[in-house]
Parts: C-alpha cells; sequence; structure tokens
C-alpha cells in the first residue's frame, strides 16, 4: 500500500521537533514556484504545506511568516475557511491534499489579512493549482515533466477565459431573472383589480339573495368567497416575492423586542397567543426591513401552524461574534425531517389550504431574504413537540 513518505525521498524524523527530508529537486521546484502564487495570487502573508506523515503532521515547506494550525483543524478532509480573531483579523484557508488513491498526502494552509472568504473565482483557482501539485506527486519519476510558474500562469490564463464565459452565463441568467421579477409584478398587479372586481360583485349577489337561497347555495358561495379571498393572498405574496432583490436595505438599530411590537400590531396577535422574548432589550444593526419581513413570516407561521389553544413561542437572540442568532420555537405540532427542505421552497405547505389559509410563500420569502445577506435558516424538530427556526444574520 503506498504511503506519502513514498512520494518523498529520504524523509525521516530525527525527533519531535526536527525532520530530515531530501525532496526531490523536481518536487522542490513546484513547492517553491506553487508557495509564490499562492502568496501573490491571494494576497497571502504565510504558506505552508503540511504532510500526513505516519508519525505525526509536519510541515514540509513554509514561506513566510510561521502558521500556528491546531490538530483540529488538521483532522477533517474538508476545505475549511475561518477567520480568526486578530488585530487585524486574519483569514485562514486549510485545504487537505488527496491524492488519486483517496491517500491524504497533507494539507494545503494559508493566511492573509482579510475578514472575507474566498470568491469562486479564487477556489476555482486553488483547486486548479492544487491538481497541478497532485500531479507533480503521483507521476513517476522517470517521466516527470518540470512544471515550472510559466505552466501554472498558462493553467491560470485557461481557467479565468473559462471564467469570463461563466460571467457572460451568469449575467445572462441574471437579466432572465430580472426579467422574470418584472413579468411577476406586472402580473400580479395587473391580476388584482379583476379579482378586487369579482369578489366585489360575488358579495353583492350573496347579500341580496343569501335570504332567498338553500344553505347548499350559501355555502357554495362562501366557497367561492374563500378562494376568491386566498387568492388575493398569493397575489399580494407574489407581489413582495418579485420585490425582494429591491427591498429597501437602510440599517436601524432596534431591539427583537420593538420589532415584535410593530409586527404584533401588523398580524393582530390574539390574547390567546403567548410570545416571551429573551433578548435583554440588545440593540441589534440590521437592514430593517429586510429583517422584519423575516421575522413577521416566521412569527406568522409559528402562529397560523399551531394547533395549541393556547400557542406558546419563544424567541431567544444567543451570543455570537459573527451572526445575530434568533431561535424562534413554538409549541405546535412540529415538522417531520423528511419534510424541512420542502418547507422552503415556493408554493409549498404542508397543511392543506381549506384548514390554514396560506400561499405557501411565507417561509420560501424569509429563506430567500436571509440568504441574499449572506446568512442561512436552520430549522429543527421532531416532528411531534414543536418546531425551533433559527436564523443566522451576519452582523455589519
Amino acid at each position: 500500500m503506498p504511503n506519502v513518505e513514498s512520494y518523498l525521498e529520504g524523509v525521516s524524523l530525527i525527533d519531535e521537533q526536527q525532520l530530515t527530508t531530501s525532496l526531490d529537486n523536481d518536487i522542490q521546484t513546484s513547492l517553491k514556484s506553487f508557495a509564490e502564487l499562492i502568496l501573490n495570487i491571494f494576497d497571502a502573508s504565510s504558506f505552508s504545506i503540511v504532510a500526513n506523515l505516519p508519525q505525526r503532521a509536519v510541515e514540509l515547506y513554509k514561506s513566510g511568516s510561521k502558521i500556528t494550525v491546531a490538530k483540529e483543524q488538521l483532522s477533517d478532509d474538508v476545505f475549511n475557511e475561518s477567520i480568526i480573531e486578530h488585530a487585524p483579523k486574519i483569514f485562514r484557508v486549510v485545504s487537505p491534499i488527496i491524492l488519486p488513491s483517496n491517500l491524504k498526502f497533507g494539507w494545503l494552509v494559508f493566511e492573509r489579512a482579510s475578514d472575507s472568504l474566498l470568491t469562486e473565482k479564487e477556489k476555482l483557482i486553488l483547486n486548479s493549482l492544487q491538481k497541478n501539485f497532485v500531479n507533480q506527486l503521483v507521476q513517476p519519476k522517470n517521466s516527470l515533466d518540470k512544471i515550472n510558474s510559466s505552466k501554472f500562469h498558462s493553467t491560470i490564463s485557461e481557467l479565468k477565459e473559462d471564467e469570463t464565459e461563466k460571467d457572460r452565463l451568469i449575467k445572462k441568467l441574471q437579466k432572465m431573472s430580472d426579467e422574470l421579477d418584472e413579468f411577476t409584478s406586472i402580473a400580479s398587479h395587473d391580476l388584482k383589480s379583476p379579482l378586487n372586481a369579482i369578489k366585489r360583485l360575488l358579495e353583492w349577489i350573496y347579500d341580496d339573495c343569501k335570504d332567498l337561497l338553500p344553505q347548499e347555495h350559501l355555502e357554495n358561495f362562501q366557497l367561492v368567497l374563500s378562494r376568491a379571498n386566498r387568492m388575493q393572498v398569493l397575489l399580494e405574496d407574489l407581489l413582495s416575492y418579485s420585490r425582494i432583490n429591491s427591498c429597501d436595505s437602510t440599517h436601524a438599530n432596534i431591539s427583537l423586542e420593538s420589532i415584535y411590537q410593530d409586527i404584533e400590531q401588523i398580524l393582530e396577535v390574539s390574547q390567546a397567543v403567548t410570545v416571551d422574548i429573551h433578548a435583554n432589550n440588545e440593540v441589534l444593526d440590521i437592514p430593517l426591513i429586510p429583517f422584519k419581513i423575516v421575522f413577521q413570516n416566521l412569527i406568522s407561521n409559528a402562529i397560523k401552524h399551531n394547533n395549541k389553544e393556547h400557542p406558546v413561542i419563544d424567541i431567544s437572540l444567543i451570543p455570537s461574534n459573527q451572526y445575530y442568532i434568533i431561535e424562534i420555537t413554538d409549541n405546535g405540532p412540529g415538522i417531520d425531517p423528511k419534510y424541512f427542505s420542502l418547507i422552503f421552497k415556493l408554493f409549498q405547505t404542508l397543511q392543506s389550504r381549506d384548514d390554514v389559509e396560506g400561499s405557501g410563500i411565507g417561509l420560501c420569502i424569509a429563506n430567500k431574504l436571509i440568504i441574499n445577506y449572506g446568512g442561512k435558516i436552520e430549522v429543527a424538530s421532531d416532528g411531534e413537540l414543536g418546531s425551533t427556526f433559527t436564523i443566522f444574520w451576519p452582523k455589519v
């Protein structure tokens, strides 16, 4: 079975602190070029290749300032990006080097002064560089072709050409998305007037004939009016969904308690509903309108789908350096875990619309807004004892 040492020459540990090795010249050249590209392309201050030797993980090559990586960060076989709280903040990338045989050769580690994650372009470039380095390791010694920095740059140039085409396709998709949003907005708006006219006409007929028609016909009238009301809610929600990308992003400093007071009036929350907020009136710096839309949809959802005589909703603000983490827990019927991915899709609802009025758009709107602002939303439930929706809203 091949091991990491079989790809290197004369690697041995003198003691726990000292490593001796006589690396193949081509690999040594490749590492040097690799380090220069990482430092230049990603504006990194330090770079390290850590080999996964049987005895322990050891630094095979380094450039720039020393990097101290905890053993736990090297235990995963997944790409890892993290921000180290420092003055200034340091952005660290730990990328596993996996050979075609699935042998974990080691890790690529670099740091730079930044507080933003790698872009998709940067990830593609990093992936291309790693592939070239892996090729250097796995080719037989008698057929190794020297890979120098010019070939790396050539590879990057080809990748950039591919990225140009990708950018063109992204712009085309964005244009199509904008046109679809515009169509949705216009269609929804233009349908509102005739729908309102139909509703008024039905209401007039019902008022005029309610004393003349048998009960069965009156029930049918009520059913038609109910469907018209549902269509009106659907159109309003479609308009809201189409306006997500143009939502006012003005920031405000406000507490969860104050936001809920506004929402409580809008939703006309029943006195039978108990809402407890555990946030100590902490002030949040957030884009007010988008956040309020998300908060309102989640609270409305918790009330609307609650089957208890006295619904209880607990809202908690969890301490975090990077996010405003808000948990919204209800004592409702819960959600079966197999439906977790379904509930955030457009027009999806787990209950019959004859039982619960709704368009199935509320959670979709909340999810899209949270993603647009760089956050995420999670749901937890056993399907019996209520549900917890957790918002991760990035801090400014």
